[in-house]
């Protein structure tokens, strides 16, 4: 693949969607380059705090720093809550604090194991630290959870194909992905690491 196959794609939370979940379900906090809708689990509420919209204005605005802030309060205030983890978590992967980030997306998903995104984002961090078994792991776990996340096919993809050496398996991601996005027009360079894929992938089987 071209040099900029990976920069190009994915590199850390910043296209995530992810509910401000107040133990499920609130406010939507909106992380930059956003391409999805959020999935808030259904029937959920919490507590009335104006921190969790202040968190979300602050990230919309530009002022990453105050949004930290807001989080860390907030995670200290409700523990037990796993959507200002998960966020918290997306908003260290974006700063480079990779660590910071795994730990806590561990949190995230030990409060909320049926969370498809913080397994997912939990895979980007993985990823990025080098722990390329576990990110395989995690982004399984997400895409057995919710299977129609396309944005999780589309990095488990690329960490078959660049980071495992799995390129049967990394093709199967990128056209699952592109059948979600509603095909290849609507993810021209996807279709095009697709195209690439087939033709590595048919060159292996004539050469056995």
């Amino acid at each position: 693949m071209s040099s900029n196959y990976f920069a190009s794609g994915r590199r850390s939370g910043q296209w995530a969607v992810t509910a401000l979940r107040l133990g499920a379900c609130a406010g939507i906090l909106w992380l930059a380059g956003c391409s999805s809708v959020p999935r808030d689990l259904a029937g959920a509420s919490g507590p009335d705090d104006r921190r969790f919209e202040q968190a979300a204005t602050a990230l919309h605005d530009g002022r990453e720093h105050e949004a930290m802030a807001l989080l860390t309060a907030l995670v200290a205030d409700y523990p037990t809550l796993p959507g200002p983890l998960l966020n918290l978590g997306i908003l260290h992967a974006a700063a480079g604090r990779d660590e910071d980030a795994e730990r806590a997306l561990l949190q995230a998903v030990e409060i909320a194991p049926g969370d498809a995104v913080a397994w997912a984002e939990l895979g980007i961090v993985r990823r990025k630290l080098g722990r390329f078994a576990a990110a395989d792991e995690a982004y399984q776990r997400s895409l057995e959870l919710d299977p129609g996340y396309a944005l999780a096919w589309r990095n488990h993809g690329v960490l078959l194909d660049l980071y495992l050496g799995r390129p049967a398996e990394a093709q199967e991601c990128y056209e699952r992905y592109l059948e979600l996005v509603g095909g290849q027009s609507a993810d021209e360079q996807v279709a095009r690491w697709v195209a690439e894929l087939q033709l590595r992938n048919s060159s292996r089987v004539a050469t056995r």
